[in-house]
């Protein structure tokens, strides 16, 4: 499943390398899962990468990809 970000053009995955805009950029994660919050808003799944694994949740509005163009 994939969902394209409306007016960024930014396209995110399960597997997609990731930061949160509200949090610090040392903090990566990787894409999880996607759900739906209401009817427009979709909430991706994170989990922490390196010395920090938690799971976390936010609507994908707040992530940035740490991809390079959007490609691997």
């Amino acid at each position: 499943m994939k969902f394209r970000v409306a007016g960024s053009g930014g396209t995110f995955r399960i597997g997609d390398l990731v930061t949160v805009k509200t949090m610090s950029p040392a903090d990566q994660f990787c894409i999880l899962a996607f759900k739906r919050a209401g009817k427009s808003e979709v909430i991706a799944v994170l989990k922490a990468l390196f010395a920090d694994t938690y799971i976390i949740e936010k609507p994908i509005s707040e992530l940035n990809s740490l991809l390079v163009r959007g490609r691997l």
